[in-house]
């Protein structure tokens, strides 16, 4: 990926290629003009002498001496340009072979019950991407809160396509992928928005937060690609119980369709008009029996200014747990609209809890979000939010976290 400085550097040679073409059609135009009215006014009329045909001559061999010299200065100027494209190149080729750093971090002030501290400091992210004879990717992301953790950290080989960046939307471009290390799962959309720099919201939904606990981020191979309208990714991992007493792996796949996208354009961490998803994922036991198994559904959309983004989730435990929920999030961009840079948000989202073996227990949540994301020089973003929920079962309420009404006001700082 080229950066901004050798991508006006190459859009400024293409400029001066165009202009050196044009200067060049002009000048031989000219000169040839030249010549002919030269040979019409120098015409030797009736009864002229061989006097008026010398100077003729001379002036014709003066023309076209200066004709020769200046297409020699022309191919040298060509020449020339041709070795600052040449430079230009391996300038562009260094660029995307470099390693290269990037990162964020938050603070955010809340009346969350169970801080100890209004005053919050969110995760340092460090993110690390080198790229080396065209084919091969190293990434990581580094994660600093009360010690180091690596978030993030892989091995990519591209049949074609380009790197892709640690964290976030994977599919910005057409590629063909395959990964073995560690990585945020695709499963559903919001996966893509782990992060407090790629989420519109400061709180996940329920469906993350509940659901999948958190979010979902485990050790595996995957292998992705794009096509046209068409993206998927398939994964062998660890297992999403692999933390319990269940054991096993975990095997799953999440395919997508994006009718209004032109994958040959880079367009990263840019809402797709339309996204559709399906995502499933299967859990096994250390005896390669069932464990669980997850299923969702995901749209998301952009049209002008408006953003909306909904998941279905249901995630069946053999032991006896249904678990289920959706949200449906949407924003309205007025930086799209009257070049404001903000973004107002809200969201309802609903979770649904039900035992079916040994006991019935049913348990259920539901909360509204709103919002505003401000961003501040592209550098930069405040976001404020409000909670409120609406039903939510006795456990949850009597539990110091539960608050039925929630402030947060979050900055992010980009690097």
């Amino acid at each position: 990926m080229d950066t901004k400085e050798t991508k006006r550097m190459k859009s400024g040679m293409k400029h001066l290629r165009g202009a050196i073409l044009t200067v060049s059609l002009i000048s031989l135009l000219a000169v040839a003009v030249n010549t002919a009215a030269g040979q019409d006014a120098a015409a030797p009329s009736p009864g002229a002498g061989d006097a008026a045909a010398a100077p003729e001559a001379s002036a014709q061999e003066d023309r076209s001496k200066s004709l020769e010299e200046m297409s020699r200065e022309l191919e040298m100027l060509k020449h020339r340009l041709a070795d600052v494209e040449k430079k230009l190149d391996n300038k562009i080729a260094e660029d995307k072979n470099s390693l290269k750093f990037s990162g964020f971090f938050d603070v955010s002030i809340s009346n969350y019950k169970n801080q100890a501290n209004i005053f919050q400091l969110g995760d340092f992210e460090l993110d690390i991407s080198h790229t080396f004879k065209n084919h091969f990717q190293v990434a990581a992301a580094l994660v600093f809160n009360k010690g180091a953790e690596l978030g993030v950290g892989f091995i990519d080989y591209h049949i074609y396509g380009g790197a892709i960046s640690p964290r976030g939307r994977l599919f910005s471009e057409k590629g063909l992928h395959i990964q073995v290390g560690k990585f945020d799962v695709p499963f559903g959309n919001d996966w893509q928005h782990f992060t407090s720099i790629d989420r519109l919201t400061v709180t996940p939904p329920l469906t993350t937060e509940i659901i999948m606990e958190g979010g979902y981020n485990d050790v595996g191979l995957r292998f992705l690609a794009n096509f046209m309208s068409f993206n998927f990714t398939i994964y062998a991992l660890r297992g999403i119980e692999e933390g319990y007493s269940y054991g096993g792996n975990s095997f799953g796949a999440r395919f997508g369709f994006t009718p209004f996208d032109n994958p040959y354009r880079f367009k990263s961490k840019i809402v797709s008009m339309l996204d559709v998803g399906i995502s499933y994922i299967h859990d096994f036991d250390k005896n390669f029996g069932t464990a669980e198994m997850i299923l969702a559904v995901d749209l998301e959309t952009k049209l002008g200014p408006v953003i909306i983004s909904s998941e279905y989730y249901r995630r069946d435990k053999t032991v006896g747990i249904l678990l289920q929920g959706f949200h449906i999030t949407a924003g309205l961009d007025f930086d799209h609209m009257l070049n404001w840079p903000f973004t107002l948000y809200g969201r309802y989202g609903h979770y649904f809890m039900e035992r079916y073996k040994k006991f019935s227990e049913d348990k259920e949540i539901s909360r509204v979000t709103a919002g505003i994301k401000i961003n501040m020089f592209n550098i930069s973003y405040l976001k404020l939010e409000y909670i409120r929920y609406i039903t939510a079962y006795d456990e949850f309420r009597e539990s110091d976290y539960y608050g039925s009404d929630l402030f947060y006001i979050q900055l992010m700082i980009t690097f």
